[in-house]
């Protein structure tokens, strides 16, 4: 009962930062014309909140998800090449532009009309932008989404993991910790996931255990788009076992 009652406590707690935040997105989007919406996530690659000026058929999950996955691959790009910090990536299509933002606890994208941007001005959005991602960021920092952000989580509950990935179903890494490089272990696990399908015919994956006699690998569906890998130092039935229902509990 009281697990119930501080579930529900952080839910509304959540809708509530959810709220505040989508006020301040519609602040932006009014005072800026070029910006046609802005949508923001956690690191794991989970949706916090958005909003357009118009409707936009757009998936958010997946939307985030691949947004963070970006993000990282980009900063560790900049980092092993040039050994830069990210500021930003900017994509630029005939009719938009959009601008993508790393801050300390979360992802941003914002979509803008690439005809009115560039008369304005594209520095004045990027400018503007990060200052608008920190802002957000610091409001995240103090809520309860980091906590329950699931790679936090996990990391918290399973202390020994050797390896904690968040990937795609396509294959294309959001955010991991290991010595492994991610592209190969990501590539890996979105092709055993997918096998793991196939031999399934009709029904859906949900979880699978790749075991060793000193470690183990645990394979989950964490949503429609994204997949959890979590490696740990141990092959006993029973303690495997153990381990994954301590992700379900967490999932």
């Amino acid at each position: 009962m009281e697990g119930n009652i501080s579930n529900n406590t952080n839910k509304n707690k959540m809708l509530e930062l959810e709220s505040e935040i989508i006020e301040l997105i519609k602040k932006e989007l009014e005072e800026h014309s070029a910006l046609m919406g802005i949508t923001c996530g956690t690191h794991g690659g989970n949706f916090i909140a958005s909003e357009f000026k118009k409707e936009i058929n757009l998936k958010q999950n997946e939307i985030t998800a691949a947004n963070s996955s970006m993000l990282f691959l980009s900063s560790k790009l900049l980092k092993s090449s040039l050994n830069q910090d990210i500021s930003y990536d900017l994509i630029v299509a005939k009719k938009k532009i959009i601008i993508s933002i790393l801050t300390e606890y979360i992802t941003l994208i914002a979509y803008l009309n690439r005809e009115l941007a560039e008369l304005e001005g594209l520095n004045r959005y990027t400018t503007s932008l990060k200052t608008f991602s920190l802002q957000i960021s610091a409001m995240v920092e103090t809520s309860d989404i980091i906590k329950e952000e699931i790679f936090v989580k996990l990391k918290r509950a399973i202390p020994n993991a050797l390896i904690i990935a968040i990937i795609t179903k396509d294959g294309i890494p959001i955010r991991v910790q290991s010595t492994m490089s991610e592209p190969m272990l990501s590539a890996m696990l979105s092709a055993i996931n997918s096998l793991f399908n196939i031999l399934l015919v009709n029904e859906l994956h949900e979880y699978s255990i790749i075991s060793g006699v000193g470690g183990s690998i645990i394979v989950h569906e964490l949503d429609e788009s994204r997949i959890l890998c979590v490696a740990v130092p141990e092959g006993k039935d029973n303690k495997i076992k153990s381990y994954v229902a301590k992700i379900k509990s967490l999932l």
